[in-house]
């Protein structure tokens, strides 16, 4: 389904995450979240992307940021804690670790901008084909370690595995010189790539460590490892 070309590496940490349905005309919180997230930015064959979305959508790479010309995003999540609006937890204690496809996308008639959910990778089978209806299963494995003394901001590492139910795996694997954190806000509406129509809205209140971003000129990675042998797309490892 393509071959996808690494452009830049973002790891970012949610402290909090709100997330909104706004099909009806008042907004409704449904669930409140603290994430762990690693984001990888790609700059994939647009044509290979459209057929992912539906129409009248069409891919729209990042314009701006340490991000500029990403059209797909492979997102590893570990979510620490799920609350329901009443406060009530939504996985009753459990570490729930997934893996999520998104690609930026531009309304062709009206203009609008969206990002769209094209593929979740979930190991509970309770939470498929979850809220964006295209969850399939696959096991995620993490190993996350932080070093450092005294004021020294330190190493860290971060190895994540998702290997789908047909037997294919994306894995990445890295080491990076740790930095300041950034804080930053922001709200985005994400829909589904199965039905555009069902959208939600992500409040995002965040601190973030930028590993490494070509249009920055930002690389503070030791090592690095990415490949994909799942069978329905392929991703390059290599590092511009």
């Amino acid at each position: 389904m393509g071959k996808f070309i690494d452009l830049k590496c973002i790891f970012t940490l949610f402290l909090f995450v709100a997330l909104f349905p706004t099909k009806a005309s008042a907004e409704t919180l449904v669930e409140s979240s603290v994430e762990s997230r690693l984001y990888l930015a790609f700059q994939a064959q647009e044509s290979e992307l459209q057929s992912w979305l539906p129409a009248p959508w069409q891919v729209s790479p990042v314009t701006a940021g340490p991000s500029k010309g990403a059209n797909l995003s492979v997102v590893f999540v570990q979510q620490l804690l799920s609350e329901t609006p009443e406060g009530r937890p939504f996985t009753f204690g459990r570490t729930v670790r997934y893996m999520v496809l998104t690609v930026p996308a531009k309304h062709a008639q009206t203009g609008e901008e969206s990002v769209f959910v094209t593929r979740v990778y979930m190991p509970d089978l309770d939470m498929i084909p979850g809220p964006f209806k295209n969850s399939v299963k696959a096991d995620v494995r993490r190993d996350f370690t932080q070093k450092g003394e005294n004021l020294a901001s330190g190493i860290g590492s971060d190895d994540w595995e998702m290997k789908e139910a047909g037997g294919g795996a994306i894995v990445v694997r890295f080491s990076y010189s740790r930095s300041a954190l950034n804080r930053v806000k922001w709200e985005r509406t994400i829909r589904s790539s199965i039905d555009p129509s069902l959208y939600f809205i992500f409040r995002v209140d965040q601190s973030s460590e930028l590993l490494r971003s070509v249009p920055d000129g930002v690389d503070r990675l030791q090592n690095y490892e990415f490949r994909s042998t799942v069978p329905s797309y392929i991703l390059q490892a290599s590092l511009p």
